[in-house]
């Protein structure tokens, strides 16, 4: 085999081998779907951009979530198997669920009388065995004061013998 025809069999046996590119991930939207006393639930829609000639997998989100930049709401992991196609964006949806961790940080926000700022940063697991890589991201989001006031009041014990406030109270 002559030089050129064995460098060009190289180059191509390498480039076979060469690590595939992560995905870019672009963040579309974050929508409240359920607030309550107990926690805070966004539908995370993300766009995953496989620029590699071969499928990818995502096989987890992680995420965090912080509200008006410094209460830790926080971080949940979700399985989310999904394929990847080569070349191609693939619209990611992921239902997340955090569990409040200080109420009391919840009711100060709520007696500001002003919407909040939320934060989601976050990972998508892809990969396999072979390659494997986080993706980041990042989504901000606002609450308004209307649904800050009924997560803090939801999380109140009732009182038995006093009506429930209507819209906002958790049923018990």
């Amino acid at each position: 085999m002559k030089a050129p025809a064995l460098l060009a069999a190289l180059t191509l046996t390498l480039g076979a081998c060469a690590r595939p590119d992560p995905p870019k991930l672009t963040p579309i939207s974050a929508a409240l779907t359920g607030i309550s006393a107990t926690s805070m639930d966004v539908d995370l829609e993300l766009d995953a951009y496989n620029p590699n000639r071969i499928d990818l997998s995502a096989r987890n989100v992680t995420a965090k979530l912080t509200l008006d930049g410094k209460i830790d709401v926080g971080t949940m992991n979700v399985a989310t198997p999904i394929k990847l196609p080569a070349g191609k964006t693939t619209r990611i949806h992921v239902p997340l669920s955090a569990k409040w961790r200080e109420l009391a940080s919840v009711a100060l926000l709520a007696a500001q009388k002003r919407s909040v700022p939320y934060d989601i940063d976050g990972t998508v697991e892809m990969g396999g065995d072979t390659f494997h890589v986080e993706v980041p991201f990042h989504v901000k989001g606002t609450l308004t004061h209307e649904q800050i006031v009924k997560a803090a009041i939801g999380s109140l014990p009732r009182i038995p013998g006093l009506p429930a406030i209507p819209g906002l109270t958790a049923p018990h």
